[in-house]
């Protein structure tokens, strides 16, 4: 089963937990991809899904209701209402650039390729959080240089990561594995489905085009600022996963030290009282004695439960950048969300009179905006302080985004 541009029908998963807020960013940025033909399965608590009725969506996208803390089992759900040949997810705190899918996808159009993994963009928008890395069976990975889209073959020594929150696999593949190995609530899920691929020689691609921005919410695990509030589930992880490949155990300790380090660094920066750095080391060493008795495994899954259902039936219109001074924002926001509402893919620039750094994130109502000083940097080899009109630096920063948002034509910069 392919579209007619040979590439596989797409389903799209994302698991959702007491995060409404952030699904309902997820889901209406999807909206806006350039790839006209895919499904959106949604399995998530019951409050999280009520957002899918909020959106007008519910005769649009398979959902299921999961309230347990097991990223793993929702995943797997996920998996067996899934009607593509291409399963790809991304997290509910994250939002797809709208070529992600369509990128993303592409190298399974040979039939040898299993899974494919994209870049990840950090809360800014602009700096890369996560970018081409290798790992290995002990569970490290190692950043490695890559030019364009890559593709490996695994081996016992390990094979490409793909980052959990912009990946896809053969859904062939997935049910073969037997998914996600449940005994992996939280952590590690992505890279121990990532290891036993590799073991069996199966080949990945790498596909840096495929964007996702990636906000890092805050959950029960962790703040905002990624201040841990619990690492039981961490050490959990990283004791089963040593254990299940027949690692050496003693690097536990290794493991243990690099967090304790990490908390000392919170607690010297004035984020996490002193009192908390026992107490959470605390939590990963019941972690780690839980994980070394937990039992997991994976076993095929089931054909799909469900026929496909298109999210959308079209691609996007337009591509559009609206730009204006700071002091217009208002009007700037109310155009971009009507032109959005129409169906555009819409760019909001905002610009002060200062050298502020830039931003670029997606609006609640539906549009992508970048703010930040008429002089400021939008990447981290720009000068500090560069003069610019405002014309001129609209053009500069289209011409950065022209492959990811498909607004290749100057002439689609209106300025207020």
């Amino acid at each position: 089963m392919t579209t007619q541009a040979g590439q596989p029908l797409v389903s799209v998963v994302i698991v959702s937990r007491h995060r409404p807020q952030e699904l309902r960013r997820c889901l209406s940025a999807l909206r806006f991809q350039s790839l006209p033909r895919f499904e959106v399965v949604v399995v998530a608590d019951p409050a999280s899904v009520e957002v899918i009725a909020g959106l007008g969506l519910t005769d649009r996208v398979k959902h299921a209701c999961y309230d347990l803390p097991n990223i793993s089992q929702a995943r797997n759900i996920g998996i067996g209402m899934a009607a593509g040949d291409v399963v790809a997810f991304i997290d509910d705190d994250a939002v797809a650039e709208p070529v992600w899918l369509e990128q993303l996808t592409v190298p399974f159009s040979e039939p040898i390729l299993c899974a494919a993994g994209g870049f990840v963009l950090g809360r800014n928008g602009i700096d890369l959080q996560w970018g081409a890395e290798f790992v290995g069976p002990d569970g490290d990975s190692r950043l490695i240089e890559i030019s364009g889209e890559t593709r490996l073959e695994g081996t016992s020594e390990g094979g490409l990561k793909t980052p959990g929150t912009n990946c896809a696999f053969r859904r062939a593949r997935l049910c073969e594995l037997g998914g996600f190995d449940t005994a992996y609530r939280f952590f590690m899920d992505e890279t121990d489905l990532n290891i036993r691929m590799a073991q069996k020689g199966d080949m990945v691609a790498l596909v840096p085009a495929a964007l996702v921005q990636h906000g890092f919410a805050p959950s029960v695990r962790r703040r905002a600022d990624r201040v841990p509030l619990s690492l039981f589930e961490v050490g959990a992880s990283q004791a089963y996963f040593l254990r299940k490949f027949g690692r050496d155990l003693g690097r536990l300790d290794q493991i243990r030290q690099h967090h304790r380090l990490s908390l000392l660094k919170h607690m010297v920066s004035g984020g996490l009282e002193p009192q908390m750095v026992g107490k959470l080391l605390s939590g990963f060493d019941d972690g780690v004695a839980e994980g070394l008795q937990r039992q997991g495994g994976a076993a095929p899954l089931p054909p799909p439960l469900a026929p496909f259902l298109t999210f959308k039936d079209q691609a996007p219109g337009g591509s559009v950048i609206l730009v204006a001074p700071r002091r217009r924002q208002r009007d700037l926001f109310a155009a971009a969300k009507e032109k959005a509402r129409h169906g555009d893919i819409v760019t909001a620039m905002s610009f002060s009179r200062s050298s502020l750094f830039h931003h670029r994130w997606f609006h609640p109502d539906g549009y992508w905006v970048q703010s930040g000083g008429l002089f400021g940097k939008s990447l981290r080899s720009d000068p500090y302080f560069r003069r610019y009109s405002l014309a001129a630096r609209a053009e500069r920063e289209r011409a950065l985004l022209a492959p990811s948002r498909l607004c290749e034509a100057p002439e689609g910069v209106l300025t207020f």
